[in-house]
């Protein structure tokens, strides 16, 4: 702590070297944080992309007619939504068919991936999204 104090009290001429080491870490925190928010909001809009993609396939989901139907409906949802997405990440999705309480239901999943800060170094690789969501139909 007496470390600390010293090196903050300190004033020959050591403003620029102060600078030096201080300004780096609380730009790299500043622009970290934001990465990070972004990254929050960019999960959540995907998981709601799904979420809402599974509703709207489920309503097509009937015993009486082909899955296919309930998958196209899905996946048409889902392409629209990302289209009125500005930045939206690079995005795979796999729309299936499920026993859920010994019903058929649609599960949407949705895998993104969004570069990180500082050419994909902080994490290595980017960011991993993913939206995952069931519906059954009423």
């Amino acid at each position: 702590m007496r470390g600390i104090e010293r090196f903050v009290r300190a004033s020959e001429g050591s403003v620029a070297l102060k600078f030096a080491f201080v300004g780096p870490a609380v730009f790299l925190l500043a622009v970290g944080g934001i990465d990070l928010l972004t990254v929050t909001r960019s999960q959540d809009r995907l998981q709601t992309i799904a979420d809402g993609a599974a509703v709207a396939g489920a309503e097509a989901l009937d015993p009486t007619t082909d899955a296919a139907a309930a998958r196209m409906r899905a996946a048409a949802f889902v392409a629209v939504q990302m289209r009125q997405w500005p930045d939206a990440p690079a995005y795979q999705a796999k729309y299936e068919i499920v026993d859920q309480a010994g019903g058929r239901a649609l599960r949407v999943v949705l895998r993104g991936h969004r570069p990180s800060f500082l050419a994909n170094m902080l994490p290595p690789g980017g960011w991993y999204l993913v939206g995952d969501a069931s519906a059954t139909p009423v």
